[in-house]
């Protein structure tokens, strides 16, 4: 007596899913990865990174200079606005401060703020970045010649503390 076996189709084999499925897959998986590679911006923040990294002794200098005026701001941002208070052991306030706000990632969503002192003491500016956003901060007085960091995620009406650590 001869047995019959039942040949089945190839495609409902279980083999067949992984002989032709995982390249398959793989293949799928890899035409997704390039649309995203394609579609999003270049994400290099600093062309000039050398360059900064030569100019590193500078800015610990600055950090440095901040610290021993023992130096700290609180930093509000609202959709429309910058208000700063400063303190430390400054000989004179300075006129006008610079706060730098750079994006982690993107140059293009870089801001930077001209800060001008007000009859209270209080130096305020004109926001133009979107809110909220993580971004580092960088206040400055580049006549007094300090700075003080901060990386912070900012949202309208938060107050930031700041201080030269």
């Amino acid at each position: 007596m001869k047995s019959v076996e039942k040949s089945t189709p190839w495609y409902k084999e279980p083999m067949i899913l992984l002989v032709a499925g995982i390249p398959l897959l793989a293949v799928i998986w890899g035409m997704v990865m390039l649309k995203l590679a394609l579609a999003s911006q270049d994400s290099l923040v600093s062309d000039s990174y050398y360059k900064d990294g030569v100019s590193y002794t500078e800015n610990v200098e600055t950090d440095n200079k901040a610290k021993r005026l023992q130096l700290n701001a609180d930093l509000t941002i609202t959709h429309d606005e910058v208000e700063l208070t400063l303190k430390g052991y400054l000989d004179e306030m300075p006129a006008t401060l610079q706060l730098m706000l750079i994006h982690p990632t993107l140059d293009t969503q870089d801001a930077t703020v001209l800060l001008q002192r007000m009859d209270d003491g209080i130096y305020r500016g004109v926001n133009e970045i979107y809110l909220p956003g993580r971004r580092h901060i960088w206040l400055q007085s580049p006549e007094q010649g300090w700075r003080i960091r901060l990386t912070e995620l900012l949202e309208s009406g938060k107050t930031v503390h700041m201080s030269a650590k």
